[in-house]
């Protein structure tokens, strides 16, 4: 058997495809991608999800731990080869019955496989229960060690102990306990009944004593019952003619059911019929055949609209960066040509120096400004005090002192204010910088060349929407195509289908329609035998009587039912009347059932002896079996062994199991077996690393045998042993399918892959 292809909606993986090859596959992807996933999914996909495990302390179930992410249900496809065969198994169900739903398809023909189902699957595929699968093939960290089950026990010591699982401990001991249970089984076997019927002849002689007490109360209950069987007989005969008024309404019925069942045929037939042709399985298994072309290429058209839609949204994503960019708008040739400008003012700033006023002229100015002060004021002051002071020395002095004024003016307007100067370079780069929103010319180029990667970005995405929109546009007409095929070829019976999408159900309507027709058919000539049945067993010659007829109290079965047991306590009134009389001639020789007393005591002496015997072969049986277990690991240990040799490089030549699979290894160097314990863990899972791959090699193999699944197995294992490991692995491949999923890259380096 081998996996091909699987696809899973189950944990964190959602609707994922794995596809695989013969021989070693090994998948490497890191932690938490979901191999651990995957290999659950394998397990589930074979066996199914165990709804009666419980969610506990420290322990998630199976249904709770695998729950898809999205809150939806578990839905797998595993396509596998099995016996020449290409096989397409699916489950599905829902939130409290995860997987349940099971069913198994010819990949090729759709055709069902009957003999596979939800529950007997693993089995049937693998050819082991799911407690022996997941101690051999199912090899995961930090499970390596392999526990003891009973159908592990029981395969593995069938298979050592005999060579043939068909004798075996087991079934000689059941072999024996049957016998036991045949002489005794709680109240039952013969030593009881031997008991019982000791019993019984002893209560005769009591009988015996008691029969002439008997007689008078027998005698009067044989009366009883005969009155009372002639009144039944009375009643069974207004019953019969009740029947037989009842029959013949059924006759009636049943020829009105058989009219209708041929009139149904009929319709159904004509259903059916187009041009005089009547749809057949065949036909629809024809049309079948080509719609099922169509679901693969409609496959590959969601996933090219699937990748189209990732490539839109990817030049969604490239054009909003590139209109959040500060340049967003700005001509690439004219942004080029301003920062070459700008570095061209920027070399000229550095080379122009600012015009300014020497600070001598305004100090000059305050010097004039401050004498023409003192001196305004020293002609005043002599006017003022003189009587005669004339009005025109009075305004030149006024005169003076406001140009003073001016003069100080001005020296403070030259002091603190600049002169005006012409446009110079850095004016014109901060104009041109300012447009920009930047503080630089190198700024400026920076946010030029993210710009423009942003613009290639966005055209190389662009590029990427248009090719997948055509590979999109060219696989959605191929499945359009398929489809249109097989609409062609359903026309001919059903002209009103005109789409592809309607073709599978119109094909299912049919089928039920076929089916439909089959049970018509059937149900028609099952009316049809009824009522020959009926019309046979009916008693025309009866006239049927429609008169009044008192219905008994008890209806026909309690009546007949009444009459068996009157007949019965009759039977066994008259027989222990006859043993009563019988008593009564045979009593005063009481030496006949004392001699039956006797044998019957001497032969329940025998049978407990041999009970007895019984009970001590189960118990040797069952000592011996205790020593097979533990001497039937040799071959498992010698195979062990062998690989355990290949992976430490011949540091350890022996490995010895007992039957709850607790290991010892002997080194090459030293003779002392040592226990598992004592050693690393590495070597530790080397150990049951090669304990599982020889019991895989024992229990699991055949014609066809099932793929080895390995979850990080290797993962303590040094270089140089994990190289050795996949030699070994390899080696097997050759016979069985092995997947190997690891979380390091060393795994395909060192195969050679």
């Amino acid at each position: 058997m081998k996996f091909k292809k699987l696809t899973a909606t189950f944990g964190k993986l959602r609707n994922e495809t794995l596809e695989l090859g013969p021989g070693l596959n090994i998948i490497e992807a890191p932690n938490e991608s979901g191999k651990s996933t995957w290999c659950a999914f394998i397990n589930a996909m074979l066996y199914g999800i165990d709804t009666a495990e419980r969610d506990r302390a420290g322990h998630l179930s199976a249904k709770t731990r695998y729950r898809p992410w999205d809150g939806g249900a578990m839905v797998g496809t595993m396509e596998l080869e099995k016996g020449g065969r290409e096989i397409t198994i699916q489950r599905t169900g829902r939130a409290s019955a995860p997987m349940k739903n099971f069913y198994a398809v010819y990949s090729h023909t759709a055709d069902f496989i009957r003999e596979l189902d939800g529950d007997t699957a693993g089995e049937a595929l693998t050819g082991v229960s799911r407690q022996v699968f997941e101690r051999t093939a199912f090899i995961r960290r930090p499970d390596m060690k392999i526990s003891q089950t009973s159908e592990l026990e029981r395969k593995i010591a069938d298979l050592v102990s005999t060579g043939d699982e068909n004798t075996s401990y087991t079934r000689s001991n059941e072999l024996l306990g049957k016998w036991q249970r045949k002489l005794r089984f709680n109240r039952s076997g013969s030593i009881p009944a031997l008991e019982q019927e000791l019993r019984e002849a002893r209560a005769e002689m009591e009988r015996i004593e008691a029969s002439s007490e008997n007689i008078a109360t027998l005698r009067g209950s044989m009366d009883r019952l005969k009155r009372q069987l002639e009144g039944m007989a009375r009643d069974l005969e207004v019953h019969k003619k009740l029947e037989h008024r009842n029959a013949a309404r059924e006759l009636e019925k049943a020829r009105v059911n058989a009219e209708n069942a041929d009139r149904r045929v009929e319709e159904l037939t004509e259903s059916l019929t187009r041009d005089g042709h009547v749809m057949t399985r065949e036909d629809i298994n024809a049309i079948r055949e080509k719609a099922a072309a169509v679901m693969p290429l409609k496959k590959v058209a969601d996933d090219a609209e699937r990748a189209l839609w990732r490539a839109e949204k990817e030049l969604v994503d490239a054009a909003n960066r590139r209109e959040a960019s500060p340049l967003n708008g700005f001509d690439e040739v004219k942004l080029e040509e301003d920062i070459r400008r700008g570095r061209e003012l920027e070399q000229k700033a550095r080379n122009v120096k600012e015009p300014r006023i020497p600070p001598l002229i305004p100090i000059v100015l305050w010097v004039l400004a401050a004498a023409g002060l003192v001196m305004c004021t020293g002609l005043l002051a002599p006017a003022l005090r003189g009587a005669g002071a004339v009005a025109g020395l009075f305004a030149f002095n006024m005169a003076g002192v406001i140009a003073s004024l001016l003069l100080g003016a001005a020296g403070l307007m030259l002091f603190f204010v600049k002169p005006p100067k012409k446009r110079s370079a850095a004016d014109e780069m901060e104009e041109l910088l300012g447009g920009y929103g930047v503080a630089g010319v190198d700024k400026l180029a920076s946010l030029r060349d993210a710009y423009v990667a942003l613009i290639r970005d966005e055209e190389q995405k662009k590029a990427a929407r248009d090719s997948a929109r055509e590979a999109y546009d060219n696989a959605r007409e191929a499945a359009r195509e398929a489809g249109q095929s097989a609409v062609d070829s359903l026309s001919v019976f059903m002209p009103e289908i005109t789409s592809g999408e309607a073709v599978l159900d119109a094909l299912n309507e049919a089928e039920r329609a076929i089916d439909g027709l089959t049970h018509a058919r059937f149900d028609a000539v099952s009316a049809r035998n009824i009522y020959e049945t009926l019309k046979a067993d009916f008693d025309d010659s009866v006239e049927v009587d429609d008169s009044y007829l008192p219905m008994p109290l008890r209806s026909r079965e309690d009546t007949l039912r009444a009459m068996e047991r009157a007949r019965e306590q009759l039977s066994e009134a008259t027989r222990a009347y006859d043993q009563a009389l019988g008593a009564q001639r045979t009593l005063g020789d009481p030496a006949v059932i004392e001699g039956r007393i006797r044998a019957l005591s001497e032969r329940i002496d025998q049978e407990n002896r041999r009970y007895s015997a019984l009970t001590l072969a189960i118990e040797a049986l069952a000592e011996a079996n205790n020593d097979l277990q533990t001497r039937f690991s040799p071959e498992v240990s010698r195979r062990a062994g062998e690989i355990m040799q290949r992976l430490t490089d011949g540091k350890y030549e022996k490995l010895y199991f007992d039957k709850g699979f607790e290991a010892g290894a002997k080194e090459a160097s030293s003779p002392e077996t040592r226990n598992v314990l004592a050693l690393s863990d590495g070597t530790v899972d080397e150990v049951y690393f090669a304990l599982r791959l020889a019991m895989c090699d024992l229990l699991l193999g055949g014609e066809e045998p099932c793929p080895i699944i390995l979850d990080d197995a290797l993962a303590n294992f040094d270089d140089g042993r994990c190289a050795r490991a996949l030699e070994v692995l390899k080696d097997m491949a050759e016979k069985r399918q092995i997947i190997l999923f690891t979380c390091h890259t060393r795994e395909k380096k060192l195969s050679g892959d």
